[in-house]
């Protein structure tokens, strides 16, 4: 996990000063991240962590996302973390915003306090389009969101998705769990999954 210098935040978003990104996970300081989900008319896009990743490896997530630098905004950082994980050039107004997510996640190793603006960006390219980022990302997958909220909700207990692994260029389908997911908790997903659901009968 490369460390970098963020601002950190009290309780209610007021800015308090900086501080390096592995002090805010160990001590459980707020800081901010960047969330996208990357939709295709009813699908979205999952990304496949790093088999080497210290957290959460070879774990479906978010379609991109990653920490605001000290004095960046979440725009920028959303530019910068969509290029290096996925090669895809985006521009800030590309984002639509749905909502600003508390995410609280403890660990045996972590304590994680996120402030995460969270966005939507219609996709303009295939999944053979990606160019993965090395020992970050080892697939890139997509679903329809409405499977993935009866999943989400208990309804089924698997559900299939299709894309890429790295380094092989034919398509590949998985049959996957919610253990097949980071776990930011099942209301999270509820949450995203839904809001996305409405907004892509718009």
């Amino acid at each position: 996990m490369a460390d970098e210098l963020v601002d950190i935040y009290d309780n209610d978003m007021n800015l308090l000063g900086t501080a390096m990104k592995s002090q805010a996970h160990r001590e459980g300081l707020w800081h901010k991240a960047f969330h996208c989900w990357i939709v295709n008319g009813e699908k979205v896009w999952l990304q496949l962590r790093g088999k080497d990743k210290k957290l959460y490896p070879n774990l479906l997530d978010i379609s991109a996302a990653g920490h605001l630098g000290t004095g960046e905004t979440a725009k920028m950082a959303g530019v910068r973390e969509i290029e290096e994980e996925l090669g895809l050039d985006v521009q800030e107004d590309d984002f639509v915003k749905l909502f600003t997510y508390r995410l609280v996640e403890d660990t045996k190793d972590m304590c994680i306090r996120e402030f995460c603006p969270t966005y939507v960006l219609n996709s303009r390219w295939n999944l053979s389009d990606v160019v993965m980022q090395q020992e970050e990302v080892d697939g890139i997958f997509e679903a329809d969101i409405s499977q993935l909220l009866e999943l989400f909700g208990g309804d089924v207990p698997s559900i299939k998705i299709t894309g890429y692994m790295r380094g092989n260029n034919k398509i590949v389908s998985k049959t996957v769990k919610t253990e097949n997911f980071v776990p930011h908790g099942q209301n999270y997903y509820l949450k995203i999954f839904s809001t996305l659901e409405r907004y892509t009968e718009k």
